[in-house]
């Protein structure tokens, strides 16, 4: 049996295999070369673009209000209404702090606070209202506080409470035990005051969080009684802290 000869050549991207068979052979199978051309490996699949998220549209309304972060501040009162709360709380302690029983209403500040952080996730008219009367009374609340606390560091002494000289006179000797008194409660005065002065400085940065949340609740209220409803695009927060787009839109409020 004659081998037959078998010949391969590329002609524009395609191979192209001639095979010589002799007349005599009924059928004769194509020879398979033994290094062919490499295939190509096939094209890679591309991911497909993530999709592109839509931004959030709030109204102008919105926008002023959310510049004051009223999440954060909220948050701020929440804390410093519930530290007064628990000063108050020593007047179950002990006779003689009775004189913080009236910082129990420093729950005012945590209802305010709940409130800003309420109006933060769901913004309403209702509730920049609820948000602006509860802080004026915070502030009000604030004040009074501050100067209740100033009154006790002057006037309202750990000592005299305590040690008082005229209950004093009804042991044989008075000037001993008044001494003996007087050491006790000398560490006790000094942590009390401590313990007024902080309370004294946070009972201010309270104050000063009300008043920020009422003049942003303010200027959100005027918006929405004096100007129709804007829709502003809010993307990464751009929107809320670009206070040139506000100022073209309304002149007199800049």
């Amino acid at each position: 049996m004659t081998t037959p000869s078998t010949s391969i050549t590329t002609v524009g991207g395609m191979v192209v295999v001639t095979q010589v068979i002799p007349k005599d052979e009924n059928f004769i199978p194509l020879q398979t070369p033994d290094n062919g051309p490499p295939k190509a490996p096939p094209p890679a699949t591309k991911a497909p673009p993530p999709a592109k998220k839509t931004p959030a549209k709030v109204d102008n309304m919105t926008t002023a209000f959310l510049r004051g972060a009223p999440m954060n501040l909220g948050i701020v009162q929440i804390c410093i209404g519930l530290v007064c709360v628990m000063f108050s709380g020593f007047a179950l302690l002990s006779p003689n702090m009775l004189v913080s029983a009236p910082l129990c209403f420093a729950v005012t500040f945590v209802i305010s606070g709940s409130l800003a952080v309420a109006a933060r996730r769901g913004t309403s008219i209702s509730l920049v209202w609820a948000c602006l009367v509860s802080h004026v009374i915070s502030v009000l609340f604030g004040l009074a506080c501050s100067a209740y606390v100033c009154w006790l560091m002057a006037v309202r002494k750990v000592s005299n409470v305590t040690c008082d000289p005229q209950s004093l006179w009804d042991y044989r000797d008075p000037d001993v035990v008044t001494t003996q008194c007087m050491d006790k409660v000398w560490f006790l005065q000094r942590l009390v005051g401590s313990l007024f002065g902080l309370l004294l400085v946070l009972l201010v940065l309270q104050v000063c969080v009300a008043i920020t949340v009422c003049v942003f609740s303010g200027k959100a209220i005027r918006l929405h009684r004096h100007y129709s409803p804007i829709k502003v695009e809010v993307d990464d927060h751009g929107a809320l802290l670009d206070s040139d787009v506000e100022e073209d839109r309304y002149p007199a409020l800049a």
